[in-house]
């Protein structure tokens, strides 16, 4: 786990579920429409992460959130950060959710198998510009 995932997991306010890094298919300018099946090339959606909790079918409401990648030198400031502070990455977008799975924790999945064919093409507006090969983080947790 790279310093910047700790620093995630250190919030404590939300129930992590994974993390994957993906590669971004498309450009997306900040304020464009995109979607999870759009901005993602089939290959990349498939990638496998392991589960940090257990998901049920249709019961578990699951938010994944895109995150871009902070540069190289601001690692080294999240590294110095005491923990307990809240760190807010610029995100690319996010949406919520029902589970389209049953698994438990430890198990692996990816996108296409955590979320239904209709969440991975609901629009959402990017919050921010990527371009196209860019690495970002897909974030997801459980809200309760």
């Amino acid at each position: 786990m790279r310093n910047f995932e700790r620093c995630l997991v250190m919030s404590g306010e939300v129930k992590r579920l994974g993390m994957i890094e993906l590669q971004t298919r498309k450009s997306v300018r900040k304020g464009e429409r995109t979607s999870i099946e759009s901005l993602f090339s089939y290959g990349e959606r498939r990638k496998q992460f392991e589960l940090e909790a257990d998901v049920r079918r249709w019961r578990t409401k699951v938010r994944v959130k895109i995150l871009l990648m902070p540069p190289e030198e601001a690692l080294s400031v999240l590294r110095s950060w005491r923990e307990g502070i809240k760190i807010e990455i610029p995100k690319l977008g996010s949406l919520t959710t029902l589970a389209d799975i049953t698994k438990k924790r430890g198990e692996k999945t990816s996108l296409n198998g955590i979320l239904a064919s209709t969440a991975r093409r609901t629009p959402f507006f990017a919050e921010e510009s990527v371009s196209a090969g860019e690495s970002v983080l897909c974030h997801l947790e459980i809200v309760h």
